[in-house]
C-alpha cells in the first residue's frame, strides 16, 4: 500500500484523482488537520483525516499495510512519523520549497528591502536562534529537520519541483536519497487554444516575503499600468505582512492596484488571471510553478528575478521570458502569437497531461519494488 501525507491543501483533490487514475486500490490518503472539516479538500471519501499534533498521531492507520510513504510537503508532523517508521516502510519526500529552503540560512532568497523587513521580524529572528531548536523541540517532538540525521537517513527517495534543487537539497542535509522524476500537474496542459487577455500586471503569487513585493514595487514605481496584487493566503505572520504590503502598493499605485484578500475558486482565479497580458514573480527560492506555468500557458508575458534558481533552467529548456533589469519597458505590452505558442509548447513540453501521467506512474513503480 502506498500511504500519501498531505495537509489541508488546495492541489490535493487533484492529485488524489491523478493518482487513482493509475491504480485507486493500492492508494491511501491522510490529511492532516487541526479540526475535522476541511477547508480545501472536498474528496472526504478518499481521505482520513488525522489531527495535526505529534502529541496525538495514530500510527496504526498510517503504518497499516503500508510499504512506500509518501510525504507531500515536509512538516515538522511528517518528520516525526518518519522517526517512528517500521523499518519495511519505505520513504519518499516530495519537496515544494517552503519546506527546505527557509533552512538554507546561506542561501539568500530576499532582495535589499525585504532584507531590511525581515531583519526586524520577531519570528524569523526567533528562528535563527539556538533555543529555537529547543522550542520546536518542545512542540513538534522533533529537532528542525537540518538536525535530524536519524530522519534524513530514512529517505530513500526524493522528488524536487526543479531537477537543479536536488543537489541543492542532498549537499544541504548530507544524504543520498535516489531521485523521482514527479510534478503534481495541478492544470491540465494538453492544447494550444488562444486566450483574450487584459492590459494588467500581476504582482507575486501569495503574502509571503519571498515575493519580495517591496523590491518589486520600487522597480516598478514609474509604471502606469494597473496592477493585481494576490495577497490571499502566505504563511504564519501573513495577516500583518499582507496588511504593509497594502499599504505600501497603495502609497506607490493610489487606485491603480487591486489586492486580492480572499480565497477565489480555480476558475474564478484564473479569470482574473486573463485581465493581465503580463506577470512579475520576483521570488529567488523556487515558488509558485503552477501559477507560473498557467501563466504561460496563457500567453501571458512572464518577468522573473534573475537570481532565481526558475530564470536560467527556464531558459535552458527554450521559454521566452523576461526581467525587469532589462525588459521594464516591455511591461503591460502584450507577447505576439509566436511567442505565445512557443511558450504553450514549453509549458506542455515540461506540464503537458501525458508528462504528468508518467511522473504519477514513477512512484506508483516504487510500490512494485
Amino acid at each position: 500500500m502506498i500511504v500519501h501525507l498531505f495537509d489541508d491543501q488546495k492541489f490535493v483533490d487533484k492529485t488524489i484523482n491523478n493518482f487513482d487514475k493509475i491504480n485507486s486500490s493500492i492508494n491511501r490518503y491522510i490529511v492532516f488537520s487541526n479540526g475535522n472539516k476541511l477547508k480545501y479538500v472536498h474528496n472526504t471519501d478518499r481521505v482520513f483525516v488525522l489531527n495535526n499534533s505529534s502529541y496525538k498521531i495514530k500510527h496504526e492507520i498510517i503504518f497499516k499495510d503500508c510499504n512506500l510513504l509518501v510525504i507531500h510537503f515536509l512538516t515538522p508532523l511528517k518528520s516525526y512519523i518518519i522517526k517512528k517508521a517500521p523499518s519495511n516502510v519505505r520513504i519518499l519526500w516530495s519537496t515544494w520549497g517552503a519546506d527546505f529552503y527557509n533552512m538554507f540560512h546561506n542561501y539568500n532568497i530576499y532582495e535589499n528591502l525585504t532584507k531590511r523587513l525581515i531583519s526586524k521580524n520577531n519570528l524569523f529572528q526567533f528562528r535563527k536562534l539556538s533555543i529555537y531548536n529547543l522550542y520546536h523541540l518542545i512542540k513538534y517532538r522533533i529537532l528542525p529537520i537540518k538536525n535530524e540525521n536519524q530522519v534524513l537517513s530514512k529517505i530513500q527517495y526524493l522528488s524536487t519541483v526543479l531537477p537543479n534543487e536536488y543537489d541543492l537539497i542532498t549537499k544541504r542535509f548530507s544524504f543520498n536519497p535516489k531521485y523521482i522524476d514527479f510534478n503534481y500537474g495541478i492544470n491540465d496542459f494538453d492544447t494550444l487554444k488562444q486566450c483574450s487577455l487584459g492590459k494588467k500586471v500581476l504582482i507575486g503569487n501569495s503574502a509571503t516575503y519571498s515575493n519580495n513585493h517591496l523590491d518589486i514595487f520600487k522597480k516598478i514605481k514609474n509604471s502606469n499600468c494597473e496592477f493585481i496584487c494576490p495577497l490571499n493566503y502566505g504563511g504564519q505572520d501573513y495577516k500583518q505582512y499582507q496588511k504593509l504590503i497594502i499599504q505600501n502598493g497603495t502609497f506607490y499605485f493610489k487606485k491603480k492596484i487591486t489586492f486580492l484578500t480572499e480565497f477565489l475558486a480555480l476558475e474564478e482565479y484564473n479569470n482574473m488571471l486573463l485581465e493581465c497580458n503580463s506577470a512579475i514573480m520576483f521570488h529567488i527560492r523556487q515558488q509558485a510553478l503552477a501559477n507560473i506555468f498557467q501563466l504561460l500557458f496563457m500567453g501571458i508575458r512572464l518577468f522573473l528575478n534573475r537570481k532565481s534558481i526558475l530564470y536560467n533552467y527556464f531558459l535552458d529548456q527554450g521559454a521566452i521570458i523576461f526581467n525587469l533589469d532589462n525588459d521594464i519597458s516591455l511591461l503591460g505590452k502584450e507577447l505576439n502569437i509566436e511567442e505565445k505558442n512557443k511558450n504553450k509548447l514549453f509549458v506542455i513540453k515540461l506540464r503537458g497531461k501525458k508528462v504528468i501521467e508518467k511522473k504519477y506512474q514513477n512512484i506508483i513503480d516504487l510500490h512494485n519494488i
